[in-house]
């Protein structure tokens, strides 16, 4: 396993926040235009990432229904438990969602693409581009359900660019078919700013509140407690005796061991304006990472 990848990682994760921590100190990040920036980043750069994630990714030995299936069962084992942590560790109704949220939806993309990477390979990278388009799925009907209370919820929201690139994408990972080279050449040039762009809004929406409301509160550590190391510990667990291949058992796990995900936060920007909950817990969550994944990982190599 190579460290030092994780950790640069890691780094580049925090300077991106940083600018648009800066940013919004300057006053060039407002707190209008970056929901607009959300907006923006979920209806086209987000879309154009999950397309061409699974579009440059390598072939593997794994049947690739295999890991789509695995990645289904993933989310729904996710979705489980999170329901049964909110319960046990008594969070506030009013919390409960957004604290789902945090749990289930983990930085699958920007951090656990490279860190599949360190770890297994390229092969590794393929495997992990399913379940971000799984995480694609699942968070745009499931958690934007979950997160709005189903307030005037219509199955046509369910209709919009993510769920549309999500299952394009499962198609094309399936099929191993391919979109003409310029198409994936303009995919892959707005998706590479998904993650500069959700960056930047997790950076301003820190910068727009009390980082030191954020370090003192003790929700965010349990929800990073949880979110990774028992969710990722539970997950092994039930792993272990199913039949699968042990790299793709093995990436399973890392993926629930990510940071809390971006898009919880910029999700909460729109649907709980002023919550700058999601925000904190994404800088917490990454912080914390740094020891958390190296130990993850070794659990993993033990155990499997």
């Amino acid at each position: 396993m190579n460290l030092l990848a994780v950790a640069d990682q890691l780094v580049s994760l925090f300077l991106m926040i940083f600018v648009g921590f800066c940013c919004a100190k300057a006053g060039i990040l407002t707190p209008e235009f970056r929901k607009c920036l959300s907006t923006l980043t979920l209806s086209t750069a987000a879309p154009a990432v999950i397309l061409s994630s699974v579009l440059e990714s390598e072939g593997i030995a794994v049947s690739m229904v295999t890991v789509v299936i695995t990645a289904a069962a993933f989310y729904a084992l996710c979705i489980a438990l999170a329901n049964v942590f909110v319960i046990l560790t008594r969070s506030r109704r009013d919390q409960r969602a957004l604290d789902e949220l945090m749990l289930i939806f983990t930085n699958v993309g920007f951090v656990g693409i490279p860190v599949a990477g360190a770890v297994y390979g390229s092969a590794g990278v393929t495997m992990t581009a399913v379940f971000v388009l799984m995480f694609n799925l699942t968070f745009f009907s499931y958690g934007i359900v979950r997160i709005s209370g189903g307030r005037g919820f219509s199955p046509r929201r369910l209709v919009n660019p993510c769920i549309i690139a999500a299952l394009l994408a499962l198609v094309l990972s399936v099929t191993g078919w391919h979109l003409p080279g310029p198409i994936e050449d303009a995919l892959s040039a707005v998706g590479a700013m998904n993650t500069p762009l959700a960056m930047l809004v997790i950076g301003a929406s820190v910068a727009h509140s009390d980082l030191r409301a954020a370090f003192t509160n003790p929700r965010l550590y349990r929800i990073s407690l949880l979110s990774m190391f028992a969710m990722p510990l539970c997950v092994l667990a039930c792993l272990i005796p199913v039949p699968l291949d042990p790299m793709l058992k093995g990436v399973a796990v890392l993926m629930a061991a990510m940071p809390v995900a971006g898009n919880c936060a910029m999700v909460s920007d729109i649907y709980l304006s002023g919550d700058m909950t999601a925000s904190h817990a994404v800088v917490v969550s990454t912080l914390m990472s740094a020891v958390s994944l190296p130990l993850v990982a070794f659990a993993i190599f033990a155990a499997l």
